[in-house]
């Protein structure tokens, strides 16, 4: 069974965020470590209480239910990865393509074998595409967006088809990437457990493929 968003914006309450900090960090690491054990649909906000150690009533001053947390859990993730991405294009000096291999081979080591792949698992195996979407390093609102702005001002356009003025290329052919990124790992979980079942090696060599046709392109036609 799939989680899915029925609310446009999951966050937490404003009572959440004048708690002391303690106190903020104490509830989201049990609701991770809740989503850590099971997925979504069976995670319980009785055990995230008991081990937060507040009364039941205050969650729901915090939280309108457990997809709040969920989400806003997931939301601080997503940030770890932005901060990546930047990383992974300052050692790439601006090459995007290069830039994504990087990123690919370090978040795929992460979620399946870092100290949050648990988290992931169930993530990758029990919500669907639109919410897994959720911790990619989005360019959203294309002319407000910190990522996009980031990307603008650090990518080498020298490389690429288009320049500095066609923010909406740019952003689409990120999506593309970003696509691959999800699929990539995506397809780790649902071969896992089959005859078929792939190494990190693998994936990565998959996600370098289309990486290369979309840098190159697969014709053979010149």
């Amino acid at each position: 069974m799939s989680l899915t968003l029925e609310r446009s914006i999951l966050m937490p309450k404003k009572t959440f965020f004048r708690l002391p900090a303690e106190k903020q960090q104490r509830l989201l690491v049990a609701a991770h470590a809740e989503f850590s054990r099971v997925p979504f649909n069976e995670a319980s906000v009785s055990n995230i209480i008991k081990a937060a150690g507040i009364p039941r009533g205050s969650f729901y001053q915090y939280f309108e239910d457990k997809a709040d947390i969920f989400f806003y859990d997931l939301n601080k993730m997503r940030d770890s990865s932005k901060e990546d991405l930047k990383t992974a294009i300052l050692r790439a000096d601006g090459d995007l393509f290069a830039a994504m291999r990087i990123f690919f081979k370090a978040m795929a080591e992460e979620i399946i074998n870092g100290e949050d792949a648990p988290f992931y698992k169930h993530l990758f195996l029990h919500t669907d595409y639109k919410d897994r979407r959720k911790m990619s390093p989005e360019l959203k609102h294309s002319h407000h967006s910190e990522g996009l702005t980031f990307l603008i001002e650090h990518i080498d356009y020298s490389l690429l088809k288009f320049d500095r003025d066609q923010s909406e290329e740019l952003e689409i052919l990120f999506h593309q990437l970003m696509n691959n990124v999800f699929q990539g790992i995506a397809s780790y979980y649902m071969h896992q457990d089959t005859e078929q079942a792939l190494t990190i090696e693998q994936v990565e060599h998959r996600f370098n493929l289309v990486v290369d046709w979309l840098e190159n392109g697969a014709s053979a036609r010149k």
